[in-house]
């Protein structure tokens, strides 16, 4: 078994490196341009990484058009950047395990279980924008990820919300927080924590905040709520949540903030 796990990863790494010296087509340079925000404000290294990550990670994963879509190169460059522009501080290729990516022309139905107060476990249908499983498909509505890629809804980002669900995911256990290494664990918690019951205050009271008022309902939304403001208001999020922008710039080991003063 284990010299089969050992052919796979140099199979794996030859085919890799095989797919990167073949010439990248420009129209997916341009895409990757456009669709994300400070590629231009990256260093050349990291520049040439998230453009290698967008190719293995199209390469290697399942692309499924459902209700009668047709995926297209637009699709899977648009979405391939956002999750690797968010893995990009992390070692090796993003997302490894994500075996499947599933697009709906715009909003699905997707069923829902809740247990109620007095005990019925109902089941019911819920229009979603996107969804994540633990080892299973990340599935997203195209017209809301081209909508908040082509500037029609800046502050919003259901790649990486949905992508820091699979993060989430990583420990085994779904609680809004990701796996973390011994150095930050310790400070995690007690600032996270703080900063979710103060968006539960600000919700009760109607406040605006740079946190959309859904990372309310619960610690797993509150992380990929803070994950979306964290890449598209970094400066915002800074400014209003400074120990949770600190605690997030320290698990991606990216400064956002930064990109969009240089």
């Amino acid at each position: 078994m284990a010299r089969g796990i050992c052919v796979f990863g140099w199979y794996q790494q030859w085919r890799r490196k095989r797919l990167l010296v073949t010439p990248l087509d420009p129209a997916w340079m341009d895409m990757i341009q456009s669709r994300c925000k400070p590629f231009g404000s990256l260093s050349s290294e990291q520049q040439t990484r998230l453009v290698n990550d967008v190719r293995i990670f199209i390469a290697e994963k399942h692309w499924e058009g459902c209700n009668g879509l047709v995926v297209t190169d637009e699709m899977r460059v648009t979405i391939a950047v956002q999750a690797c522009l968010m893995a990009l501080g992390f070692p090796g290729v993003p997302f490894e395990r994500l075996l499947s990516v599933l697009i709906y022309p715009d909003t699905f139905v997707a069923k829902a279980t809740r247990q109620q107060p007095w005990g019925v476990v109902q089941e019911n249908d819920e229009p979603r924008l996107g969804e994540a499983w633990y080892q299973g498909p990340v599935v997203l509505s195209w017209k809301e990820v081209l909508e908040q890629t082509t500037g029609v809804q800046p502050a919003r980002n259901v790649v990486i919300h949905e992508f820091s669900h699979l993060l989430d995911m990583q420990n085994r256990e779904v609680d809004g927080i990701p796996d973390l290494d011994h150095t930050h664990s310790a400070n995690w918690v007690p600032i996270f924590e703080e900063a979710y019951e103060r968006l539960v205050r600000q919700a009760r009271l109607g406040r605006v905040s740079v946190l959309d008022d859904y990372g309310a309902t619960s610690k797993i939304e509150f992380f990929a709520v803070s994950s979306e403001a964290f890449f598209e208001q970094p400066q915002r999020l800074r400014d209003e949540f400074p120990s949770l922008y600190g605690i997030l710039n320290e698990y991606y080991r990216q400064d956002p903030a930064a990109w969009i003063l240089r």
